[in-house]
Parts: structure tokens; C-alpha cells; sequence
């Protein structure tokens, strides 16, 4: 139990009235989940996941991240009841904003941790428009694991569970959450402090406190050193740990620090309003230790982000993802010190504009990822015209290429949109070095390509995909099959 029973200097009522915004925001972005699932689902990754756990009846787990189990749980279940293939790719893209949104009510109407939740809510709209289409960023669910490993301790904390309890659901909780994604760890650690700091909220006893900060301690650490011993994590925590540190001057021109500044004029800038304001009433308020080491963890979260991605010029879908944790640093004087001074009205006013803001930016967002729907819907209509069921293009082709954003996840992309078209067999294509392509297509014709690997006919869930197993794969230029 706390030695001090903590005492909630927030004005409850008004909280909770604006925390209520914040489910609704996520099942109103659940709905837009179902309406833009081509979109989302045919995009890279998430096809990419979605035709091997259908296919090979397992999880598909990448670089350890186990909290992504929650939303592969969905075509996994569902595929083996052989639902309508449709609704299982609508509820796949769904699947992420029902856990969200679950976590939400939780933090709302269980937990009643309204700051946690309005956070939550600014988590996942002040960095985001073109993100909200590539949805199999593991971070997500990292965070929205985070939120609830959070909650879920306080509210033990605050119930007099004994000590080794405590000490079994706060490592179980916060392992989940940072092996999920290892940016999460980042965040766990800021939260952590920045409610010590606040003081007013804080619901462990010093024992506890010791405790689960070397637990927080050690569970990052060993989640940086399993991040740091192989794989894509592996690549990107050399740049900080094995390299060189470029100065200052080259981490401010590289182009995600160029890029983050720029966005903040013409499409962030609503984060930029938050995070000033709310430091503005923390100061006023005399709290300087934690506005300090709110701006410090900022700045070095941006300056990471500029080590990491020094070279780097990639696109808005991505580099919003790896924003959006910044969006929960920044946002906590605002949501600690801002909105506790504001009555019911306004607060719940001044939220709702922010969120209806951020949704119309995601909203308009939609058309790139519309484009690119209808490009591979053209290709594929071809294709039946031109009698083509396997088809591999040389690369480069400029206009695809720039449309697609990415084009990686083209074989996967169109035998799924071909399945939802109704062909049968279904159609494949992909795009391919011009170097490479004799080295590529040397499969048999009962063996279909896919993004990173070779699927024999025996590994292919007949259920809901056939394509088609007596022809081979043709090579035909892009230019050519669009005729």
C-alpha cells in the first residue's frame, strides 16, 4: 500500500467529461478503418501479414515484437472458421482500432486514468495523416500496451496488492509493451519520470517506487540489448551506438529533422500550439523540473531521430509513425496543467477541435492511398484483358513507382485485391530488377512469388486463394501491359 495515499489535485468531473472524447475519437477512426480498408490492407505490410498468417496458420511475429499477437489474433481465427474473405480483410484492418479503442474504455470507465486517456488520444491524431493507411507498425500496439500496463499497475498500487504481486504484473505488463516495439521503452521511461515528477498523482510507496524503476530499468535494457544483437532494430540502434555521432549542424539538415519542422508549418502545427501552451501554464505554475525534463527528453527524442535517420529520405507514412511518440512527451504539460484550469465547456470544445482537425488531415490523407488502389485495380483489369494470370515487370517504371509509394508489396497486394475482385484463379504481379529477373523467375509454375519469399502450391491456403498453377510467371513491361 502507498505510504501516502495519493492525493488527485485534478478536477475530476472536468477530466473525465474530456476523457469520454477520447473512445469516441478512436472508434470514430475504427469506422474509417472499415471504410478505407482497401486502402489500408493493401499496402506492404499489412498484406504482407495478412497472406502468411492466413497461409501458414500461425502468427507471424517480426523482430521479437509480441504485443502485434493481438491484431494477427483476428485473421488467425477468423481464417481457420473460413469466414467471407472480405470480411476477414475488413476485420483485420479493424482489429487495430478495436484494440485501441478497447484500451481506451479501460482507461476511461475502469481505470478512470483520464489524463492517460486524453494522451492516448493526442497519440494517435497530432503526427498523423498519411500513417493512419499503414497501420502494421508494431509501436502502436506497443504504446497502447504501455497505456495499459500503466493504468493497470496504479490501479493495483492504489489497491493494496502485496509487493510480490505487484512486482509480477508490473514486469509481465511493461515487458509486453517495450518488447513490442523498442521506441516504446522511450516513452515508458519519460512517463515514468514525469509522473514522479508530478508528484499530486504519484500512487506507489518508496518501496514500490525503488522497485519498479529497476525493473523499468532492466527491462529496457534488455530489450535494447536483444535489439541490438541482430535484425532491422539491430541496423538502426549501430547508427547511435557503433558509429561515429555526427555534430549538431548535420543532424539538423538531415532530412526527417528538415522534414519535421517543415511539417509542423503545413500539417503538425496543431502539436506545436499544444506543446507550447502547455509548457507556458506548467512554468506558471512552478513546475520547472518537470517542464525541463519534458523539453530535454524532446529534444533528445528528435536528435535520436536525427542520428538514426541522418541519410535518410523517406516517406510521410513512415516517419509520422516514428514521430508520434513525441506527440505523448510533448503533450503532457498540456494535459497535466492546461485542461485541469479550463471548465467542462471549454476543455471538451478545445479537444473536439483538435481531434476533428487531425481526423480531416487523415481523411485527406486518403487520396494517395486511393490512388494507389485503383493503379493496381488497372493493372490487374489488364491483365484479364490481356489473358495474364503471373506477370513480372522490369523495373524502374517511374509513374508506378512514385504512385505506389511503395511497391515491395505487390505480389501480395494483387492476388488479395484480385480475390476481393472476384477472379478465379487470381491474379499476381510483381516488379522486379531487370538484372534479376531470370534468377527470380526460376520457380516452377505450381510456386507463386511473394514479397520476400517462394510459395510452393502445398503451403497456399486453397480456401481462399487459387491462383493459377499451370502458367508461369511472364515478363511483360509495365508500359506495354497498360496498352
Amino acid at each position: 500500500m502507498s505510504e501516502n495515499k495519493p492525493v488527485i489535485q485534478l478536477p475530476v468531473k472536468e477530466m473525465k467529461a474530456i476523457a469520454q472524447l477520447v473512445p469516441a475519437l478512436l472508434f470514430l477512426l475504427l469506422a474509417g478503418a472499415v471504410l478505407f480498408y482497401k486502402e489500408r490492407m493493401l499496402f506492404i505490410d499489412s498484406p504482407h501479414v495478412l497472406f502468411r498468417v492466413v497461409n501458414d496458420g500461425r502468427l507471424h511475429i517480426e523482430e521479437h515484437r509480441i504485443g502485434s499477437f493481438i491484431t494477427q489474433m483476428f485473421p488467425l481465427l477468423f481464417s481457420k472458421l473460413g469466414i467471407p474473405f472480405r470480411m476477414l480483410v475488413v476485420l483485420y484492418s479493424a482489429s487495430f482500432y478495436i484494440f485501441y479503442g478497447t484500451v481506451a474504455l479501460l482507461l476511461v470507465y475502469k481505470f478512470k486514468n483520464y489524463g492517460l486517456a486524453i494522451l492516448f488520444g493526442l497519440y494517435f491524431t497530432l503526427f498523423v495523416s498519411d500513417t493512419y493507411y499503414w497501420p502494421n507498425n508494431e509501436v502502436h500496439q506497443g504504446i497502447t500496451w504501455l497505456f495499459l500496463a500503466f493504468a493497470l499497475n496504479a490501479y493495483f498500487a492504489e489497491r493494496s496488492k502485496p509487493l510480490l504481486v505487484g512486482i509480477l504484473i508490473f514486469a509481465a505488463t511493461f515487458a509486453l509493451a517495450i518488447w513490442t516495439h523498442p521506441l516504446v521503452m522511450i516513452v515508458a521511461v519519460y512517463l515514468w519520470v514525469a509522473a514522479r515528477l508530478r508528484k499530486e498523482e504519484w500512487p506507489y510507496s518508496k518501496v514500490q517506487t525503488i522497485v519498479f524503476s529497476l525493473l523499468l530499468l532492466t527491462i529496457s535494457y534488455l530489450k535494447f540489448r536483444q535489439g541490438n544483437e541482430h535484425g532491422y532494430d539491430a541496423t538502426k540502434i549501430e547508427l547511435v551506438t557503433k558509429t561515429q555521432l555526427p555534430g549538431i549542424g548535420e543532424i539538423l539538415q538531415s532530412p526527417v529533422i528538415k522534414y519535421f519542422f517543415e511539417g509542423c508549418l503545413n500539417n503538425y502545427w496543431l502539436f506545436i500550439a499544444i506543446f507550447a501552451a502547455g509548457l507556458f501554464y506548467a512554468i506558471r505554475q512552478g513546475k520547472y523540473l518537470f517542464s525541463v525534463f519534458t523539453v530535454l527528453c524532446a529534444m533528445g527524442y528528435l536528435l535520436l531521430l536525427g542520428i538514426v535517420f541522418k541519410d535518410v529520405n523517406t516517406n510521410r507514412f513512415y516517419i509520422e509513425s516514428e514521430y508520434m511518440p513525441l506527440a505523448i512527451i510533448c503533450s503532457a504539460p498540456f494535459v497535466y496543467y492546461l485542461l485541469p484550469k479550463l471548465n467542462i465547456r471549454t476543455g471538451t470544445l478545445l479537444i473536439t477541435v483538435i481531434f476533428c482537425v487531425r481526423v480531416l488531415f487523415i481523411f485527406q490523407a486518403h487520396h494517395k492511398f486511393s490512388n494507389r488502389v485503383a493503379i493496381l485495380d488497372g493493372m490487374l483489369n489488364k491483365m484479364k484483358e490481356k489473358n495474364l494470370t503471373k506477370i513480372a515487370i522490369p523495373e524502374p517504371v517511374p509513374f508506378a513507382d512514385s504512385a505506389l509509394i511503395m511497391n515491395w508489396g505487390a505480389p501480395v497486394e494483387s492476388i488479395i485485391l484480385s480475390k476481393l475482385k472476384g477472379d478465379d484463379p487470381q491474379r499476381t504481379f510483381l516488379f522486379a530488377d531487370p538484372n534479376l529477373l531470370t534468377t527470380t523467375l526460376k520457380t516452377g509454375n505450381d510456386t507463386l512469388i511473394g514479397c520476400w519469399e517462394i510459395w510452393p502450391k502445398a503451403r497456399i491456403n486453397s480456401t481462399y486463394f487459387r491462383p493459377n498453377w499451370s502458367a508461369p510467371y511472364t515478363t511483360i513491361g509495365y508500359t506495354e501491359l497498360m496498352k
